[in-house]
């Protein structure tokens, strides 16, 4: 299984783009006025974001995107929130707004259910200094049913595709890692 299951991943990813180049979904892309931004790291983030148009599990099925402050120009708004722009001038450890990867963590050991983020997660802070956008998504586990898991990790970095006019990044640089189960996920 878990070479099959690697196998259809890797292979079937893709842009989710038609042959004319257009999405067909109805999902909502991130909101590039609803940043929030953390000083002391020197990160913007989202959390809660779903990546799918019909969660089957909305504890599940959503994202955050943690990315470093050198890649965007942001003005703060009355909310407290932040508007954003991608800044392609500045570099971070080499990597520019247009060339930075996305890592994306697959922490299923046994396969479980992995919770998404609902607030800033601190331990993101050695990949945005390192010029990475870390993509941190939930997934269901087991319980749910194969192939649930490597399903909505597909989704994820799908969807973080889907929002390349958005997001600094280079989209299809998107690693993943993980032990165990989240290992043979990934």
């Amino acid at each position: 299984y878990c070479l099959v299951a690697i196998f259809v991943a890797f292979f079937s990813l893709g842009t989710g783009c038609s042959k004319t180049g257009s999405v067909k979904t109805t999902l909502a892309k991130i909101d590039a006025g609803a940043w929030h931004y953390n000083a002391e790291d020197d990160v913007y983030w989202q959390v809660g974001i779903p990546y799918v148009a019909s969660p089957a599990d909305a504890s599940y099925e959503t994202l955050g995107v943690f990315v470093p402050g050198a890649y965007f120009n942001a003005t703060k708004k009355a909310d407290g929130l932040f508007s954003v722009t991608v800044n392609t001038a500045n570099a971070v450890s080499g990597y520019t707004s247009r060339t930075a990867p996305f890592v994306m963590p697959i922490e299923t050991p046994g396969y479980a259910a992995l919770s998404a983020p609902t607030d800033y997660v601190s331990a993101i802070k050695d990949y945005t200094d390192a010029g990475f956008i870390f993509v941190f998504a939930g997934a269901r586990g087991r319980d749910h049913g194969a192939p649930a898991g490597v399903t909505d990790f597909k989704a994820a970095i799908r969807y973080v595709r889907y929002n390349k006019a958005i997001l600094p990044g280079d989209t299809a640089r998107v690693f993943t890692y993980g032990m165990s189960g989240g290992g043979a996920q990934s």
